[in-house]
């Protein structure tokens, strides 16, 4: 899978990448928005997982390009923000199709992706709990 990893932190960037390479997928880095919606013009990702807030505003717009470019795109956000519960992810964009709350343990990070395979198929707007992490299914 081709995966971009939309995160602003070096270190938590740096471990999400380490992690999702180590599962053989073809990882791209993406530091910013700008560099990210770049990255979105230039190949078709299956997967992005990217922090919802990047230099003090929300990075929304990634995901609406993941998925206008690929349909079949799968986006994670992470949020560390208590004032959006997933549900409300959810509802701010119809491309999240999972979001976790940071802290994130890196073992839900890597199940949420495992989930996310392009055999797993969304539906329309209903979400199921599963343990640190809601799915839209």
């Amino acid at each position: 899978m081709k995966v971009l990893v939309v995160q602003d932190d070096p270190n938590v960037q740096a471990l999400w990448a380490r992690s999702l390479a180590a599962m053989d997928h073809d990882v791209h880095l993406s530091d910013t928005e700008t560099a990210a919606l770049d990255a979105l013009q230039r190949v078709g990702f299956d997967l992005v997982l990217m922090d919802l807030c990047m230099g003090g505003k929300q990075t929304l717009g990634v995901a609406t390009l993941a998925t206008y470019r690929n349909p079949r795109c799968k986006v994670v956000v992470v949020s560390g923000s208590a004032v959006y519960s997933e549900k409300k992810l959810f509802a701010m964009s119809p491309a999240v199709a999972a979001a976790l709350h940071k802290p994130v343990n890196i073992e839900d990070l890597i199940s949420v992706c495992e989930r996310l395979t392009p055999g797993w198929r969304a539906g329309t707007n209903s979400t199921r709990s599963s343990g640190a992490c809601e799915f839209r299914c």
